[in-house]
């Protein structure tokens, strides 16, 4: 197996301070199975081109350290290609590697590329910039932006920073008035949260965040009708008790594509946690089995049927209204 790996050096858990020892923690966690990988460290927008440059020189596996938004970028280079994606989890909260059962220890990480298996994953993408997780405008996309401020100024890390950037963004709430259109149905919501997942999310008693899907070539979008922050607040205790069905205030539908209107203003945007400025009409797309990745043997990813078809029912009949 010919393996190339590529390293984020502005990950969560990298010390882009030392890359040669980073680089060499790397190789080393591959040397019990005789591989000897070459490992190039690099940042920002160079990491796709290394996994593009990588998958040319003919790698087997093109394998990426990093967190969740470095494997959009790798998803990127690699969707289609028939290359598959190794995992090493070095991020800050690797959602991606956690929902296809990658352990997070980086020689356990490194087993799994070398004895695993390879599957295909669905990715979706947004304007043309694709992710493997989610994507979000309204509360969360203004709170990491505050977040990165906040590190700036005051030198701490990103999970110190979120409470006091959260309380902030919850003070201001933002909201905006979008036309969102699922699969032909329409309808005008005034929000400040909207979400849309690469397949289905988990919502409501048995846990917010896990992916219950992840092959399903859906896209999920949910909607929070709630103009006050105290009926922001009683949704999101509702949907954590109840789910999206027992949650009057959230619209919830999955579709393969997802069109949000902001009437032709520029939106930040968060795309697997990281922030960018677009002007809309943001479309969102699912990529059915697009990307091959590699997974330990003996764990199967999600990948049941949609859920929530009365959430879906409950907004067809809202845009037929």
């Amino acid at each position: 197996m010919r393996i190339e790996v590529v390293v984020n050096c502005g990950a969560g858990s990298v010390d882009g301070a030392d890359v040669d020892a980073e680089r060499a923690r790397v190789a080393a966690a591959f040397a019990p199975f005789g591989i000897e990988p070459p490992v190039r460290a690099v940042s920002g927008m160079a990491v796709g081109l290394s996994v593009r440059m990588a998958a040319d020189r003919g790698a087997d596996v093109v394998v990426v350290a990093g967190g969740d938004g470095t494997l959009g970028s790798a998803a990127d280079a690699l969707a289609e290609t028939g290359i598959p994606l190794g995992i090493l989890p070095m991020g800050t909260f690797n959602h991606f590697a956690k929902d296809l059962g990658i352990p997070i220890d980086l020689g356990a990480a490194a087993r799994v590329i070398v004895e695993g298996r390879t599957i295909a994953v669905d990715v979706a993408e947004v304007n043309g910039r694709t992710f493997v997780n989610n994507s979000s405008i309204g509360l969360y996309p203004v709170m990491v932006d505050l977040r990165d401020e906040i590190r700036s100024n005051r030198g701490w890390g990103k999970v110190r920073a979120v409470p006091l950037a959260s309380w902030r963004v919850l003070r201001r709430f933002p909201t905006r008035r979008l036309q969102i259109e699922v699969d032909g149905r329409s309808w005008e919501r005034r929000s400040p949260f909207v979400f849309v997942g690469n397949n289905t999310y988990e919502v409501g008693p048995r846990g917010i965040g896990a992916r219950t899907q992840i092959a399903e070539g859906v896209l999920c979008c949910y909607v929070a009708k709630a103009e006050t922050r105290r009926r922001f607040v009683r949704l999101a205790i509702g949907a954590a008790l109840r789910g999206v069905a027992g949650t009057p205030h959230l619209d919830a539908a999955c579709a393969p594509t997802v069109t949000i209107d902001a009437h032709g203003h520029r939106v930040l945007v968060a795309v697997d946690g990281e922030v960018d400025a677009i002007r809309g009409p943001l479309r969102y797309r699912s990529r059915p089995g697009a990307l091959l990745v590699r997974v330990p043997p003996g764990v199967d990813p999600p990948t049941g049927p949609p859920e929530a078809p009365e959430a879906v029912a409950g907004v067809t009949e809202d845009a037929e209204a």
